[in-house]
């Protein structure tokens, strides 16, 4: 009798479930939403070509939790505002070792047809360091690529969980 109590105890924890969800699955979108257009980010910085992979990180965050399609029941925009190199780091030579990538982004959902701010946050902030190469001009580009690919990822990852959380 004490074994199938136990037995009951267990099935019913495991199936009751406790509230959490596994991040970034779970969740919904604002306003009911079921469906979102994520066209290509805005650059306003000097930097040429980074709006591809900040917008590619979002739709790939993006698609696991709402239909990512051309004509969606809203559009999320993207203007990626600023992007600033800062050296953190010199070696004993006064040699720039170590760069800090900062970029400043605006992202806003709006519902199509009436153009309700579903939710919104224009002053994003993401930072990531990498390694300058001295010796090699294209490995300290590929680490810099690198660093907006981990911020693009990360800043997506981060908003999609304030909006599914609604903060």
């Amino acid at each position: 009798m004490r074994i199938n109590r136990s037995i009951l105890l267990v099935l019913l924890l495991v199936f009751s479930g406790c509230g959490y969800h596994i991040a970034g699955r779970g969740g919904k979108m604002p306003g009911g939403i079921t469906s979102l257009s994520i066209p290509v980010f805005t650059n306003n910085t000097a930097k040429p070509d980074i709006e591809a992979p900040v917008t590619s990180a979002f739709v790939n965050e993006f698609v696991n939790t709402v239909v990512v399609k051309d004509k969606g029941d809203a559009v999320m925009s993207g203007v990626i505002k600023s992007y600033s190199l800062t050296a953190v780091s010199y070696t004993k030579s006064d040699v720039n070792q170590e760069y800090r990538l900062a970029v400043v982004m605006s992202v806003k959902i709006v519902r199509q047809g009436t153009g309700e701010v579903l939710w919104e946050d224009d002053n994003v902030i993401d930072t990531e360091d990498f390694t300058v190469n001295i010796g090699n001009v294209t490995a300290t580009k590929e680490a810099e690529d690198e660093a907006l690919k981990k911020i693009s990822r990360d800043t997506a990852r981060a908003i999609k969980e304030r909006i599914v959380n609604d903060f």
